[in-house]
């Protein structure tokens, strides 16, 4: 691969990953892991993660850990909260050139391949995102490429070199997301590595596989050998949350992804074409990989489908093997066909759009889309009257915890008829969905002194649109005791 196309793969996931970095939204995920960054900064706990005070156990610590530095060293950014996503992200790009190059030989259907994967509306949001997603599949992709490297390429003391970095970039994805990457990327590839790839010699590589095995169980696994010795209780009763969610949360019917090709927008028919394995079959060569990638691909979806748990953004890991498919397609159409010079025009076009849309359109994007009205409960971190003052919402009432990630600061539970508890708080801000006297009985109104400080509306949709609610939409008063 010369220079040139280096620097141009360079530039492109500069642009899709970084550019206007800071620009749409915070949406529940960023501000769920945001805090628990914030949290531990705040608190000096980086090893019992908590959100808005509540132990949280439920993810797994890495993308956080992460997090925690980042607020140390920007404290308040939202922009450099995400670039170490933007940074796995690339990452996870240059595993699947160098697997989709080592795949066939060639350097032009590894750049396809690379330009069809950065334009994946999902791979885009997710990179841009400070979620977890995108760190379990990155390491698992350079994992994989680890693998493919110690067991069909080296020799020797190499092997060894090459499972054991293996086994460390797994055990860090499951540090990441625990076993999701491990069901949705490396199983499916197992399987395709077995039917669809030339045997590996397993001569002398049996106890470098076992080191591999042995260092993803060290790696992966240590903070949770921690875990089971100090918060035992905590962890069964988040296991066992966990394993109900799987089976109860967001369930849809094993045909819910029929639709999965309409998430690659643009590339939609040609990932259609790419599932037409008989017609490929015949017209690719032997040792072109199309088997390999399709199969992992179908793999991929097939086991996606089986877990009940379904959203479309759990696509994500199909990523990769999406784009190599699709550039399989793309090369042949360019190679064999007189369609060739208009497929390179509609790759170059959509790639294009995309550059253009992530440099010059994000802004605007996310102002038209954006609530005209919105007055955010953020500006509370500067009202000088509310520094180092508590705050605390209704314990009868749900807290969006989008509101805690805004107001950058915990709001925890209070019992607003309770005049004691009240009354041992004291000073503090209330955040509450209706004025403060409807929502505190008289003789506790009467004990306190009241300071409206406004009301907030946090929706970041208009009124026009159907997300748009009256949770996000908050009394803050400051209450004091009576001179």
């Amino acid at each position: 691969m010369n220079r040139t196309t280096k620097i141009f793969l360079i530039v492109i996931c500069l642009i899709t990953f970084f550019a206007n970095i800071g620009a749409l939204p915070t949406d529940i995920m960023e501000s769920r892991n945001i805090i628990t960054a914030r949290e531990m900064v705040s608190d000096g706990c980086w090893l019992v993660p908590t959100m808005n005070g509540e132990l949280r156990l439920a993810k797994p610590p890495l993308p956080t850990w992460t997090g925690g530095v980042v607020e140390l060293i920007c404290p308040g950014s939202l922009a450099a909260q995400r670039i170490p996503a933007a940074i796995m992200a690339t990452l996870w790009t240059l595993f699947t050139l160098l697997i989709a190059r080592r795949l066939t030989r060639r350097n032009d259907f590894a750049v396809l391949t690379v330009v069809v994967m950065l334009t994946l509306y999902n791979m885009v949001l997710m990179g841009r995102s400070a979620t977890w997603d995108i760190y379990c599949h990155a390491f698992m992709m350079g994992g994989i490429y680890f693998l493919i490297k110690g067991l069909h390429d080296a020799n020797g003391s190499s092997v060894w070199g090459w499972l054991v970095g293996a086994g460390v970039l797994m055990g860090l994805s499951f540090l990441s997301k625990g076993p999701v990457s491990f069901y949705a990327l490396l199983l499916p590839f197992l399987i395709a590595l077995i039917l669809w790839w030339r045997p590996a010699s397993m001569k002398g590589k049996w106890l470098p596989v076992s080191a591999c095995l042995l260092t993803t169980v060290v790696v992966g696994g240590a903070y949770y050998a921690w875990l089971v010795g100090y918060h035992m209780p905590e962890l069964q009763q988040v296991a066992h949350q966990e394993s109900g969610a799987w089976v109860n949360h967001n369930v849809r019917p094993w045909y819910y992804y029929w639709r999965f090709f309409l998430e690659g927008g643009a590339w939609a028919p040609f990932i259609l074409a790419a599932l037409a394995v008989p017609y490929w079959r015949k017209r690719l060569t032997a040792n072109s990989g199309y088997l390999f990638a399709a199969g992992w691909m179908i793999l991929q979806l097939v086991l996606l489908s089986l877990m009940p748990e379904k959203k479309m953004r759990y696509l994500l890991p199909m990523s990769p093997t999406v784009a190599m498919s699709v550039a399989f397609v793309l090369l042949w159409i360019i190679d064999h066909t007189r369609y060739g010079k208009a497929a390179r025009i509609y790759v170059w076009t959509i790639l294009g759009i995309f550059l253009v849309a992530e440099l010059f359109l994000l802004k605007p994007i996310g102002a038209l889309f954006g609530n005209p009205e919105a007055h955010s409960i953020a500006l509370v971190k500067d009202d000088k009257r509310l520094k180092q003052i508590p705050f605390y919402h209704n314990s009868s009432e749900d807290l969006r915890i989008e509101l805690v990630y805004e107001a950058g600061r915990k709001i925890l539970p209070l019992n607003l008829k309770d005049s004691a508890q009240v009354a041992a708080k004291l000073p503090c801000a209330i955040v509450s969905r209706l004025p403060i006297s409807e929502e505190m009985p008289e003789h506790v109104l009467k004990s306190v002194k009241t300071t409206d400080i406004g009301t907030f509306d946090d929706n970041k949709h208009p009124k026009s649109n159907r997300h748009y609610t009256k949770a996000f939409i908050n009394h803050v008063t400051l209450l004091e005791p009576k001179p």
